[in-house]
């Protein structure tokens, strides 16, 4: 009889450890690379971004978590919000944008935002997605580098409570 427990409990501390690697320590990471869904987890909450995958010498992409909002991504990742370059081409002046005084202008249309580097950009073609946080290269992946966020369409998504202070990030991106 004593046996049988010993042998029971020995089986449901095996199974409670095996529930715990699988749901915690052992998930995959924002970053990691990935060909697949599955590569990233099981319970659908990171994706696998495959749209730099044919740049990858081993054409992998990596998990991301998609439609983030600021402050919401895993502790190795930022949500960033990115806009769609191809659309980047009309010229503004982040200074003087949406300003209601005599001297202000409107380069952009309604449905525009007059980014940073002075480039109006479609809100409806920003995408977000948590990606991975980085100090220095080699905090990325091979073939990745540590950018700062800012540029080129790339922006750490804005905080709610203070949507017009500007944030930087450094995270991984392809080289």
């Amino acid at each position: 009889m004593l046996v049988h427990r010993q042998t029971r409990f020995i089986a449901l501390a095996a199974l409670a450890l095996g529930t715990a690697l699988v749901s915690g320590g052992c998930q995959p990471r924002v970053g990691d690379p990935c060909k697949r869904a599955i590569d990233c987890g099981l319970m659908v909450i990171r994706q696998c971004d495959v749209s730099n995958a044919p740049r990858d010498p081993r054409g992998e992409g990596e998990c991301i978590v998609e439609n983030c909002s600021f402050g919401v991504c895993p502790r190795e990742a930022v949500c960033v919000k990115v806009y769609a370059a191809e659309f980047l081409s009309v010229s503004c002046d982040p200074e003087l944008e949406d300003i209601p005084i005599s001297n202000g202008r409107d380069d952009c249309a309604p449905h525009e935002v007059c980014l940073a580097e002075g480039l109006c950009a479609a809100e409806i073609s920003a995408r977000t997605s948590c990606r991975r946080e980085c100090n220095k290269d080699s905090d990325c992946r091979d073939n990745y580098q540590c950018v700062t966020t800012g540029v080129a369409g790339v922006y750490v998504a804005p905080d709610p409570d203070a949507p017009t202070v500007g944030r930087n990030a450094n995270i991984c991106v392809p080289r």
